[in-house]
This record gives C-alpha cells, sequence and structure tokens, in this order.
C-alpha cells in the first residue's frame, strides 16, 4: 500500500519513526564529522610539537656534523610506535641520519620538501626547519601512520549504531502508543468533513472527542464552518449584483481573488488560473497560504490584520507561489469586502505579474554595482596621485594655475568617489545585502570629519556646526557618516548663491535629533511627498544645471530606516531646507 493511501494512524507513526531516523542521522554524521577533523588537528599538533622538539634537539648534530648523534636523537621516536619513518637533511638538502637506521633512501623522500605539515596518501607527513639562532642548519622530515586514529573512529562508529538503534527502537514503541490518542481527533473530524463535502450541509458540526490540546482543533473547525455559513449566506443575499461582479471578474485579464477573512479561498478566476496554475477547483476552499511562499506568510497575516481595521492597501509588491513551484513577483491590490451592514466578511485581490519588471530593475542594479565597482578602484588611484600632486606643487611652486588645477581635480575625484559609492550602496540595497556594523562611537568626531571632507568640495558655503562633545551613540558608524555627507552634499549643490550649511544636535533623553539646515532654493510642498523616493528629483528652474541622478536622499531614507529612525524635511521655497533625523543617544 503507498504512504499516501495508509491510514493517519499510520502515517503519524511513520511521521515519528521518520523524523527520529533523519534526526538522528543528522547528528550522527555531524558527530562523526566533527570528531574525525578534531582528530585529524589533534594527530598534526601532536607530530608537530614533536617534530620542534626533535629539530631543536638535532641542531647540535648538524652543526658539528656528528651522523652518530643525529641517529641517537632520532632513535628517541621509538617511544611512539606511530612514527614509520623519519630523517634529517643538512643545509644542501643531503640525506644525513635516518630513522629508522635500516630504512632505505628510496622509502624517503629524495630531498626536503616546504615546511608545514600534511596529510597524504594515508599518512601524515612534516618538515620542520632545524635552525641556530637565525641560521637553517637542516630540514627535519618525519612521518606518522593513522592507525590511532582508525581505531579511534572505528569505536566511534559501533557505539554510534549501537545508540542509533536503541533510540529508533524506543521511538518505534512510543509510535505505538501515541498514534491512536493522537488520530482520534483528527478522524472525527475527517468524518465531518466528509459529510460535510456529501452533503454541502454546512450546519453540521463535528463533536469534541476530549479537553485536550487537539480540542482546540475541532473548535476552530466548527468555527470556520459557522463563518463559511454565514458569509455563503450574505453571498447569495447579494443576489443580482454579485453575478455581474462575477462576470467582470471572470472577464478580467489581471488574477482576481476573493476570500474570507480567515483566508480561505471563495473564488478564482481564469486569469488566476493562467497566472498561477491552479484550477478554481484545485483552490476555492483551500487557505491563500498555499501560493504563499513559506518565508512570506506572516506577511499575508499582517496583510489580513490590516484588512480587519478596515485599510485598503494599494500596489504592494510581494511574491506568490505557483503550482510548479515558479516564484512570481506580483503587485497586488487589496480590498475589504463587506456585507450589506458593513461588516468586512472577506477580501479581495487583484494581482499583477511584475516578474519582468523585477527581473529588469535586477539587471539595471547589477550592471550599476558592476560598473560602479570597476570604476571604483581606477578612481581612488587617480585621486592618490592628485593629491600627491598637488601636495608636492604646493611644496615646490608657485605657480597658481597649477595648484588651482590640481585642487579642481581633486574636488571632482572626491565627488566622483561619493558618487560611486552611492550607486554600490543603492545596488546593495536593492539586492537586500545593507548589513549594519553597529558601535558605541562619539557623535563629535564624525561631524567634524564629514564637515572637513564636505567643506573641501565647495568654497562658495561655509559649513558649521554646534558643539555635540561627549555625545556617544550605538549605530554604524560608517553608514551615518554617508547619511551626513549626502544631506550636505545636496545642500551645497541646492544653494547655488552659496552661504552658511549648520549641522545643530540638539540632545533628549534618550535621543539626539541632528538637524542638517542651509538657505537654498528649497522645496515646495508637493515635491516633499515625492523626496525619498528612488530617482526622484524635483523640477526647479533654478537647479535644472545641477547634476544628480535622485539617490542621494533615497539612500538617506533606507540606511536611517535600517537604523530604526526616519529622515524629515522642513522647507519654504526660496528660503532654504532643514532635514532631520534622529539616533539613539547613550547616557
Amino acid at each position: 500500500m503507498k504512504f499516501q493511501d495508509s491510514s493517519i494512524q499510520n502515517k503519524i507513526m511513520s511521521a515519528i519513526l521518520f523524523t527520529c531516523t533523519v534526526v538522528l542521522l543528522l547528528m550522527s554524521i555531524a558527530y562523526f564529522l566533527f570528531e574525525y577533523f578534531s582528530y585529524k588537528r589533534t594527530i598534526k599538533d601532536n607530530l608537530s610539537t614533536l617534530g620542534a622538539i626533535i629539530a631543536s634537539n638535532s641542531s647540535a648534530a648538524l652543526a658539528f656534523d656528528s651522523q652518530s648523534d643525529a641517529r641517537e636523537i632520532l632513535g628517541a621516536l621509538k617511544g611512539n610506535p606511530h612514527i614509520v619513518a623519519a630523517c634529517l637533511y643538512d643545509d644542501q638538502g643531503r640525506l644525513f641520519a635516518t630513522y629508522p637506521t635500516v630504512i632505505s633512501a628510496l622509502q624517503l623522500p629524495a630531498k626536503p620538501q616546504p615546511d608545514g605539515y600534511r596529510f597524504s596518501n594515508g599518512v601524515l607527513e612534516g618538515y620542520e626547519p632545524v635552525t641556530q639562532r637565525s641560521d637553517r642548519l637542516g630540514t627535519l622530515y618525519i612521518k606518522s601512520d593513522l592507525g590511532q586514529m582508525y581505531t579511534q573512529l572505528g569505536n566511534l562508529l559501533f557505539t554510534a549504531g549501537l545508540l542509533f538503534t536503541i533510540v529508533l527502537l524506543i521511538a518505534f514503541l512510543l509510535s505505538v502508543l501515541l498514534k491512536r490518542r493522537i488520530a482520534k481527533p483528527i478522524l472525527l473530524l475527517e468524518d465531518t468533513a466528509r459529510s460535510i463535502s456529501q452533503g454541502h450541509d454546512y450546519s453540521l458540526r463535528a463533536a469534541r472527542a476530549s479537553e485536550e490540546e487537539l480540542s482546540s482543533l475541532t473548535d476552530a473547525f466548527n468555527q470556520m464552518l459557522t463563518q463559511i455559513e454565514l458569509q455563503n449566506q450574505a453571498l447569495l443575499d447579494a443576489g443580482a449584483e454579485n453575478r455581474k461582479l462575477a462576470a467582470v471578474v471572470e472577464s478580467s485579464n489581471d488574477p482576481i481573488i476573493s476570500m474570507t477573512r480567515e483566508g480561505i479561498i471563495i473564488s478564482w478566476n481564469d486569469a488566476a488560473q493562467r497566472t498561477f496554475g491552479y484550477t478554481a477547483d484545485e483552490l476555492i476552499g483551500q487557505s491563500i497560504m498555499k501560493i504563499v511562499p513559506p518565508e512570506r506568510q506572516q506577511e499575508e497575516i499582517e496583510l489580513l490584520t490590516r484588512l480587519e481595521n478596515g485599510e485598503g492597501i494599494e500596489q504592494f509588491e510581494t511574491q506568490r507561489i505557483t503550482k510548479n513551484k515558479k516564484i512570481l513577483e506580483v503587485s497586488l491590490t487589496i480590498s475589504p469586502v463587506k456585507d450589506a451592514q458593513g461588516r468586512i466578511i472577506g477580501s479581495s485581490k487583484i494581482a499583477r505579474d511584475i516578474s519582468e519588471k523585477k527581473q529588469e530593475e535586477r539587471r539595471k542594479n547589477d550592471f550599476i554595482g558592476m560598473v560602479s565597482h570597476e570604476l571604483k578602484t581606477p578612481l581612488t588611484s587617480i585621486r592618490s596621485y592628485v593629491q600627491i600632486l598637488l601636495a608636492e606643487a604646493k611644496k615646490r611652486s608657485s605657480d597658481a594655475f597649477i595648484i588651482n588645477a590640481l585642487t579642481r581635480a581633486d574636488v571632482q575625484t572626491r565627488k566622483m568617489s561619493h558618487m560611486i559609492q552611492d550607486f554600490l550602496n543603492l545596488a546593495r540595497l536593492e539586492e537586500g545585502k545593507i548589513q549594519l556594523q553597529q558601535n558605541i562611537f562619539e557623535l563629535q568626531p564624525l561631524i567634524e570629519e564629514i564637515a572637513s571632507d564636505a567643506q573641501a568640495l565647495t568654497t562658495a558655503h561655509h559649513i558649521q556646526f554646534n558643539n555635540c562633545t561627549g555625545v556617544k551613540v550605538k549605530a554604524d558608524r560608517e553608514k551615518i557618516g554617508q547619511v551626513l555627507m549626502n544631506l550636505l552634499t545636496n545642500a551645497i549643490k541646492y544653494s547655488p548663491k552659496g552661504g552658511d550649511i549648520t549641522i545643530t544636535g540638539t540632545p533628549q533623553t534618550d535621543k539626539i535629533t541632528i538637524r542638517v539646515a542651509d538657505h537654498g532654493v528649497g522645496i515646495g510642498a508637493t515635491e516633499q511627498k515625492k523626496l525619498f523616493q528612488r530617482f526622484y528629483r524635483v523640477e526647479n528652474e533654478q537647479i535644472q544645471v545641477v547634476s544628480g541622478f535622485g539617490i542621494g536622499l533615497y539612500l538617506v531614507s533606507e540606511m536611517l530606516r535600517y537604523h530604526n529612525s526616519q529622515i524629515e524635511v522642513e522647507s519654504q521655497e526660496g528660503v532654504g531646507s532643514s532635514f532631520i533625523f534622529s539616533l539613539n543617544m547613550l547616557n
């Protein structure tokens, strides 16, 4: 009989035994591998220690060219029965003394190999330098068999096999005792479900087998039947209006799925079948989780909770899984479905397959990341040469033109470095590879460092900051530095007439609020809502010539989001802008 055709009791027993077998097998393999590599490491450490001692004692024999002393020293290896061969080479690589003395030279390496210990052909070989002060007098070769390790591993396998058998036997006896107790409530539920399926009578209810934990499953099943009964009645009451809606749903080119408040699918149109591969018969009555990848199921639960609060969800991008296990990138629009009394009885989803769009975005991000990475190394070299030439020019030349030209070149390479770093960060964000390295650091030195770097980019602006001495925060220092640099370079770019740019830190109870303010062109109220979107740039005649790609503020917003913070803007056109964010402060 096939497994899927066997009784629920046999399935439970098989599942218990299979789980125990897999867990025990994996644990045994892991433990065996751990012991195997531990034995190898121990044997190697022991042999290297022995080799170091013999090599140290052999220096005098090689220094005075005494083969008898060398053979006597090598003879001490008799105390270790696993040493099968050893020899000393002089500083010219010639064989000087052997152990055992009767061993043939053909059984030994013709000349010393690089220093170190390594496993080869079932043995452990080592080459140890023989030195006196800083002079190398020769090389010790030592070879050990692995008999001790194989004996220990054999004993380990025998013990593991014995324990494996005993534990499986215990698991078998426990599964026999437990299968009837576990299966009884499930069998009762199965009988009720079969009766409902055959008679379509949702007024039937399953009987509780006992007060044990599985009884909650029976209660949940009965509650589900109550909800289905009520919702079916509500759908029938909708009458002709529902039939019109059904016609629209069926003719739609986009998948439209309706489900209960608990996530049970109650309608599935043709477009859904084309997109996900399941027919309506296969999914109606099933949980929506069947097309939700395991790692996204908590996300689906949160969506259902939001619908309970009456929220509509538009253009939510996520993933769904098809019948043939293909992952689709989809954009969802989700709305609550209400009955005549305004009560939420379910939800409706419109799904759009955006896999090709997301693939294009990934290709674009890969390209941006690749190009930015390839540009970073040569640009770093160019910047270094420019800085070296500028330093030399200031020392040796009084030609103001050369110094000015090199200074401008240095500024431009700085700008390009910041731009490339932004593109690399964008690619990492899109791939989900941004990781925080949070440490405790003082804020004042970081602000001074970033303000100095930003000041080097402009002569028309004056960057000033208040005293935050002693203020410590726990964050990723590099990424907070990038946040500040992006805000300062933005302030420089969008203040074409120059002026002061200020960084202000305001300590509070457990946070410090940082404000970067300029006296530039300002931002209108409409643009402020879109300011932190990727690739968005403000449309303003005064800044048409300002370069940029609209990713700086997007990166600022995302990096602060990783720090459980958010960026805010206060701005007035023609007056200036302030960007504000907070960091947790250590007392």
